[in-house]
């Protein structure tokens, strides 16, 4: 991970991804399913030996062995198809980041078998973190939430504005309130469509060299 820097925090705060965010069931689900992919690489070698020379590896370590990509790459496509049977929504960023004063603009991608009956809620909200009262654990409250309504389709563009700098709510995973911003995906009436993803929401640089563009 880049080395911290204090004007430029997105850069080395989160592994954020400029282009969008795929969702978390799909970025989970991707990520087992690397993992199965390469446990299973490493115990192809051993596998073969206890097939080949049973008497330097009993087969049946090598088998309770297998059972750690088998799990791996099962929970992986569980997740994947879950994804996708709640409208496989991902998320595609106009600029990246994005800067308190300014909109919030980005795309939402819904699969096909989302249908177009109903509509979408889309709720931005941007949450910290708070001492909980009593000596109980800390407790995430949201401190500004935005809704609005589209109809959905494969690919609907959408802006919020976003609040100005002198709320003070830019991301800040490193600070004691753990701030951080959140776009939610409900559908209704029909629409398939459910997922929540982080987004880059951030106070612009004091030094003013704004990123918000995407990479070419």
């Amino acid at each position: 991970m880049p080395e911290a820097d204090p004007a430029q925090p997105w850069r080395s705060d989160r592994a954020w991804d400029p282009s969008g965010e795929p969702g978390r069931l799909a970025r989970r689900g991707r990520r087992l399913l690397w993992w199965g992919a390469a446990a299973s690489a490493v115990l192809l070698p051993w596998n073969i030996l206890a097939a080949v020379r049973p008497d330097l590896l009993w087969p049946g370590v090598a088998g309770a062995a297998d059972v750690v990509p088998a799990v791996l790459l099962l929970r992986g496509a569980w997740l994947r198809r879950t994804w996708r049977r709640l409208g496989a929504v991902s998320l595609r960023f106009d600029r990246f980041p994005f800067f308190l004063g300014e909109p919030f603009e980005a795309v939402l991608v819904l699969a096909p078998i989302s249908g177009e009956a109903g509509a979408v809620e889309i709720t931005l909200a941007c949450l910290e973190r708070r001492p909980g009262e009593g000596g109980a654990e800390p407790r995430e409250v949201e401190v500004y939430r935005a809704t609005q309504v589209i109809l959905p389709g494969a690919e609907t563009a959408f802006a919020f504005e976003l609040p100005g700098t002198a709320r003070q709510l830019g991301t800040a995973f490193r600070s004691p309130e753990a701030r951080r911003w959140e776009l939610r995906i409900l559908g209704r009436g029909g629409a398939r469509a459910e997922e929540s993803f982080p987004v880059p929401i951030y106070a612009p640089p004091v030094d003013g060299e704004a990123g918000g563009t995407l990479p070419s």
